[in-house]
């Protein structure tokens, strides 16, 4: 029998410095200083909390920041910036929210989702319906 997958914490007033990979969802509320990455599948979730921080970079589908972050961001599903969150470098997104108080300095990059995961292939449009060409 597999075990189920848990949530990870990074907790409050733990720091941390590497590499993490998760498969299902990562909170932190301490500090880490390195790259986070969800080699699980497309519900995978980071959740930097108000008091937490990151240094490094993110990679996942869904990624929620409501603390400091100074990271280049991927975000492959939903990218969601709290009020209280504090962001610095690039967030490459499909979709994004932000919320009234955030404050983000840097790049906002969206994703465009089939060129991004088949960069051979094109959309056409011939005013009828899309294809695609590859």
């Amino acid at each position: 029998m597999k075990p189920t997958l848990a949530t990870s914490l990074v907790s409050e007033g733990t720091s941390l410095s590497g590499d993490l990979k998760f498969e299902k969802e990562l909170v932190v509320a301490g500090s880490v200083n390195g790259s986070i990455t969800c080699s699980g599948d497309d519900k995978g979730v980071v959740k930097i909390l108000d008091g937490g921080a990151l240094i490094g970079e993110i990679n996942s589908p869904m990624i929620e920041i409501f603390g400091k972050v100074e990271a280049t961001i991927t975000g492959t599903n939903n990218i969601v910036i709290g009020s209280s969150a504090n962001v610095t470098g690039t967030v490459r997104y499909h979709k994004l929210e932000v919320s009234p108080g955030a404050i983000i300095n840097g790049e906002l990059v969206p994703i465009n989702e089939l060129k991004d995961k088949h960069p051979q292939s094109q959309e056409i449009d011939d005013g009828t319906k899309n294809t695609t060409k590859k």
